[in-house]
C-alpha cells in the first residue's frame, strides 16, 4: 500500500502486417526485435481449472469505516475473492487502555468487514499498524513496549473473525504488517533494534494460541519489493524457530510484466532451500503499473498492462491483489482506484482497469495453454462447456505497436460456431458465424496499441452441411440452408439506404411445390418507428410460382416485385441479385432483364439478416452497402460464415 496513501474498427489487411523500419519501438521485454504473436490453442489440452489469481484487491488507508459502501455493487460485479485492508489497528481504534490492561473493540472494523462480505469477498487483513497505546512514543510504526501485548492482539483478532463462536469466517488471511522496510512504515529490518523477525515471531505466537477457530492463514512479510535477503534470511529465522508461515507475500509496482515473473521465480527458488516452506503459496498483495499518483493509472495502458501481467505470471503466483478498489477522497485522493470516489467530479465512474478485470472474469472452466504469444501480445484462454474464450491484449507503453494477430483454435468438434470479438475498452463487438469440418477455427484479431479483446467461440449446433458449390468443382462448397437458420448481425451487417445482396441458390424443392415461404428477411425501423422488413420469398400466386422481393410490415406486404420461377427445376443453380436505394427496388434472376419498381423508400436501421431453413443451398454471397463491399462468403472449408 502506498501511503501517499473507437472503438476504432480497422479492416484486417489481406497482406501481411508490415512493421516499418523507421518506427522506434521501446523494447521493454527484450532487446531483440519484437516478435509478432501467432496464437495457437488446443481446446482439448487443459492444464486444470482456471485459477482467478487476478480476483483480489487491496485498498489503501485513506478512509475508515464506510469507505466501501458506495462501491459495493460495482465491486460485487467483479466477483472478488479477497479484499485486503491495512491500518486495521490505528484507523479503527481497536485497542483502548483501561485500568489493569487493554480493552479490544472491533465494532468499527466490523463495519468495513461487513462491506467486504457484502461484495461477496473474504477479508484479508494486513495486521497493521501498532496501537499507539502499545508504544513508548505513541507512534504507530514503532515496536511495542511489550511484545506479549502484540501477541495477544493478534490472538484476539483471529479469534474475533475466524472464531466459530464469533464472526465465524473461514479462510481469512492475516498478513503481518505492510511494507515494513520502508521508512514511512517503520524502517524495520532483519536485525537490530527494530527486527521484523520479532514482529512476526510474536504474531505467529498469538496465532498459535487461538482456540475454536475455522481455518485461517498467517504469513508475511509484505515487503514493498523483491529483496533476496527478505526471503532467505527471514525464512532461515522462521525455519530455525519452527514458526508457522502459511504464505509468503511481497509487493511490486513496475511497468514490465516480466519483472513480476522474475520476482515470483526468484522467491520460489529461494523458498526451495527450506523444505517445510518450499511449496507455500506466494502472494502478490499489492501491484500496479505505477506507485505514484500519475494519470497512467487511469489509462488504457494500465488496463492492457493488467491483462499482460496476469497472462505472464498466471502459472507462478497463487494470488494477486491489485491496488486499489477506489480512489481516495478528493482533492488528493490519488489515481490508483478501479472506481472514482463518490465525492469526485465524476462519482463512482469505472476506469479502464475495471474493464480489464471484467475481461479476465470471462475466463471460466478449464484453463487452456496459449502458444505463440509475442513481445507485446499476451493471452489467456479457457474452455467452459461449448464456449472457448481467449483474452488477448497488446500492451505497449509507448503506443507504437499495432498487430493483426492470427488466432487458431483446434481440438473443437466439427460444427457451426459464433465468433465474437469484444473490445471492452471501446465497448465494441464484432460477431461472425464460422463453420468448421476439421474442428479448427481460425481468425485474425486486429489490435491497436493497448487494446484488449475477449474472443469467444461458441458452438451453435451441428455442422452446417456443406455440399458442392455453384462452380461444381471439388474445392468449391455451398451452404445447405436446411441445416438451420443462417444469421448475419451487427456490427458486421448493418442495413443502409442503398445496398445490394447477391448470391447463388440451388433449390431442392420439387417443381410441383406450390407452398410459399421466406428465403431471407431483414427487419428494420422507419423514422416514425414502424417496423418493416426487407424480404425475399418464394410465393405461389395466381400466375404460378414466383420469387418476390419487397417490403412488408408486420401485417402485410407494402411494396413488392416478382419474377416467375416455374421453369426452375430442383438441384440447378440460379443467381439472385437484389438492389435498393432511396428511389427504387430491383430484382434480377440469372442475369436477365430486371424487375424494377420506382418509389421513394426509407430503408435503414436494420442490424440482422436471416436466411431461413429452407430446402436449398446457397453460395457466393456478396453484400454491398452504400457502394462498398461489406460481406463476402464463399462457404469453403473452415470459412467465416
Amino acid at each position: 500500500m502506498k501511503e501517499k496513501l473507437y472503438y476504432l474498427l480497422f479492416a484486417v489487411a489481406t497482406l501481411p502486417f508490415l512493421y516499418f523500419a523507421s518506427t522506434q519501438v521501446q523494447r521493454w521485454l527484450t532487446k531483440a526485435a519484437p516478435v509478432a504473436a501467432n496464437l495457437k490453442i488446443n481446446a482439448k489440452q487443459s492444464s486444470g481449472m482456471i485459477r482467478p489469481i487476478w480476483a483480489s484487491f487491496a485498498q489503501g488507508g485513506e478512509e475508515g469505516p464506510g469507505m466501501f459502501q458506495a462501491v459495493i455493487p460495482k465491486m460485487k460485479a467483479l466477483n472478488p475473492q479477497y479484499i485486503r485492508i491495512d491500518h486495521i489497528y490505528d484507523f479503527y481504534d481497536v485497542v483502548k487502555a483501561v485500568p489493569g490492561g487493554y480493552q479490544y473493540d472491533f465494532s468499527r472494523l466490523d463495519q468495513t468487514v461487513s462491506d467486504i462480505l457484502n461484495m461477496g469477498a473474504t477479508p484479508f487483513f494486513s495486521l497493521s499498524y501498532m496501537p499507539s497505546v502499545y508504544t513508548a512514543g505513541g507512534r504507530v510504526i514503532d515496536k511495542p513496549t511489550s511484545w506479549n501485548d502484540w501477541s495477544e492482539l493478534i490472538q484476539k483478532t483471529i479469534e474475533h473473525y475466524s472464531g466459530k463462536n464469533d464472526k465465524n469466517l473461514n479462510g481469512v488471511y492475516y498478513e503481518v504488517w505492510n511494507e515494513p522496510e520502508l521508512p514511512q512504515f517503520g524502517n524495520w529490518s532483519l536485525s537490530g533494534e527494530k527486527d521484523y523477525r520479532l514482529l512476526y515471531s510474536y504474531a505467529a505466537k498469538g496465532a498459535q494460541q487461538v482456540q475454536n477457530t475455522n481455518q485461517f492463514y498467517i504469513g508475511g512479510p509484505a515487503v514493498g519489493s523483491y529483496y533476496p535477503q527478505w526471503v532467505s534470511e527471514f525464512l532461515d529465522y522462521v525455519s530455525s524457530n519452527h514458526l508457522r508461515l502459511d504464505f509468503y507475500s511481497w509487493h511490486r509496482y513496475h511497468t514490465n510484466p516480466n519483472q513480476y515473473l522474475s520476482d515470483a521465480q526468484n522467491i520460489r527458488n529461494l523458498l526451495s532451500s527450506f523444505p517445510a516452506y518450499s511449496s507455500i503459496p506466494i502472494l502478490l498483495t499489492e501491484w500496479g503499473i505505477d506507485s505514484e499518483n500519475r494519470p497512467i493509472n487511469n489509462s488504457n495502458i494500465a488496463a492492457a498492462f493488467t491483462v499482460a501481467t496476469i497472462a505472464t505470471i498466471d502459472q507462478v503466483t497463487d494470488q494477486t491483489f491489485s491496488f486499489e478498489l477506489k480512489d481516495g477522497p478528493p482533492p488528493s485522493g490519488g489515481a490508483w482506484g478501479l472506481i472514482t470516489h463518490e465525492r469526485s467530479g465524476s462519482p463512482l465512474e469505472t476506469k479502464p482497469r475495471y474493464a480489464a478485470f471484467q475481461a479476465l472474469n470471462s475466463l471460466r472452466g478449464n484453463k487452456l495453454s496459449v502458444d505463440g504469444q509475442g513481445t507485446f501480445v499476451r493471452a489467456l484462454a479457457s474452455k467452459n462447456g461449448d464456449t472457448t474464450t481467449v483474452v488477448v491484449t497488446n500492451y505497449d507503453r509507448t503506443g507504437n505497436n499495432s498487430e493483426s494477430v492470427p488466432l487458431s483454435i483446434e481440438g473443437l468438434e466439427s460444427g457451426s460456431y459464433q465468433l465474437i470479438l469484444n473490445y471492452p475498452l471501446s465497448n465494441s463487438t464484432i460477431i461472425s458465424q464460422v463453420v468448421s469440418t476439421t474442428g479448427r477455427v481460425d481468425t485474425t484479431i486486429p489490435l491497436l496499441p493497448n487494446q484488449i479483446v475477449v474472443a469467444t467461440v461458441v458452438s451453435t449446433g451441428p455442422i452446417a452441411k456443406l455440399v458442392t458449390g455453384a462452380s461444381n468443382t471439388a474445392e468449391d462448397q455451398g451452404l445447405t440452408l436446411s441445416s438451420g437458420r443462417y444469421i448475419l448481425t451487427s456490427p458486421e451487417f448493418e442495413l443502409r439506404p442503398k445496398g445490394q445482396i447477391r448470391f447463388d441458390i440451388k433449390p431442392a424443392w420439387a417443381k410441383s411445390n406450390d407452398s410459399s415461404f421466406n428465403i431471407l428477411d431483414i427487419p428494420y425501423s422507419t423514422a416514425s418507428g414502424i417496423i418493416n422488413r426487407l424480404f425475399l420469398a418464394k410465393q405461389k400466386k395466381s400466375n404460378g410460382n414466383v420469387l418476390t422481393f419487397g417490403i412488408a410490415s408486420l401485417v402485410h406486404e407494402e411494396l413488392s416485385l416478382s419474377i416467375p420461377i416455374d421453369t426452375w427445376t430442383p438441384n440447378n443453380w440460379h443467381s439472385i441479385n437484389m438492389e435498393w436505394d432511396t428511389n427504387h427496388l430491383q430484382l434480377t434472376l440469372d442475369g436477365k432483364e430486371p424487375a424494377i419498381v420506382n418509389t421513394p423508400l426509407e430503408i435503414r436501421n436494420g442490424s440482422m439478416l436471416s436466411f431461413y431453413p429452407i430446402d436449398a443451398t446457397i453460395d457466393n454471397l456478396y453484400i454491398s452497402l452504400e457502394g462498398k463491399q461489406q460481406i463476402e462468403r464463399n462457404f469453403n472449408e473452415n470459412t467465416n460464415l
